[in-house]
């Protein structure tokens, strides 16, 4: 009976280590500012799974692309320094919506200037 049931706790074990790790997928996206001119980009990432919202500034170059990792479900928006300021106040900010960060997007690049 003892091997049995060591090896039942062990597949227990392992199923829910497995599961665990695949609700923190962190997903690799490039970020790149496809513009004629240097700039800055501010942005707001939201997880539902997180309290407080994350902002991050890249200054970029033309052509230059800035790595990010993101868990899977992540919500990413260009935001300006207004809307910084409010969502620091606690103010639900939405900004320029990017993308909804899905496993599919690994290794995607994003570009930074819309054409209209």
């Amino acid at each position: 009976m003892k091997p049995i049931r060591f090896v039942t706790y062990l597949l227990v074990w392992l199923l829910a280590i497995t599961a665990f790790a695949q609700s923190n997928q962190k997903v690799t996206l490039l970020l790149k500012n496809n513009g004629l001119l240097p700039r800055e980009f501010k942005f707001l990432e939201r997880h539902p799974d997180d309290k407080y919202p994350n902002v991050f500034t890249t200054y970029l170059l033309p052509g230059q692309t800035y790595k990010v990792q993101l868990k899977v479900g992540t919500s990413l928006a260009q935001v300006n320094q207004d809307e910084i300021n409010a969502s620091m106040r606690g103010s639900d900010v939405t900004g320029k919506p990017l993308l909804l960060v899905k496993a599919t997007d690994a290794d995607k690049t994003i570009n930074l200037i819309q054409k209209r």
